[in-house]
């Protein structure tokens, strides 16, 4: 069941809440193929992929790092489980968010893919579902504030554990 897809290069990944990660072919789009995938330990809801690496939300295991340089042979190098239930997920730089359903907006470094280590979290008092970035801005779904804004991904440097919403650019219900 598909429940995510990333595109990148003549390659779609989707996130399958029954197997994992599907890795398909889509260069001749009239006959896209499998050409590899991995299986995950829950169910997969969402993917990114920045350069070499997939990154899963894997509902009841977390975050997942997947090397996906030889596309018919992906293999999971990394993770980190979550407190939640991982939904969403984006890469901006070196930095993964995600949408940790009633655990908030969670944020890890993964400059080292194998070690993904936690850096951040904001508590959203909704569920936080999906994730996207575009121009340097972190879009984020949530049951309760619809649509938040998070204005350039630098500012989590303080975490948000002190639970300061002026972090919050902009909310639409």
């Amino acid at each position: 069941m598909a429940r995510g897809v990333a595109v990148a290069g003549s390659y779609a990944y989707v996130a399958d809440a029954e197997s994992g990660l599907r890795v398909i072919d889509v260069s001749t789009p009239a006959s896209p193929f499998e050409e590899g995938f991995v299986d995950t330990p829950s169910a997969a809801y969402g993917v990114a992929v920045a350069g070499s690496y997939a990154y899963v939300a894997d509902a009841d295991s977390g975050l997942r790092v997947i090397d996906v340089s030889t596309s018919s042979m992906p293999v999971e190098v990394g993770f980190v489980d979550t407190p939640g239930q991982a939904r969403g997920v984006a890469v901006l730089g070196s930095y993964a968010y995600v949408a940790d359903r009633d655990a908030g907006l969670r944020v890890f470094d993964v400059s080292t893919p194998s070690t993904p280590v936690a850096v951040g979290l904001f508590d959203t008092p909704g569920w936080s579902e999906g994730l996207a970035t575009a121009s340097g801005y972190l879009y984020l779904a949530d049951q309760s504030y619809g649509l938040a804004l998070f204005l350039e991904c630098g500012l989590f440097s303080d975490g948000f554990e002190s639970g300061d919403t002026s972090a919050w650019s902009a909310t639409v219900p």
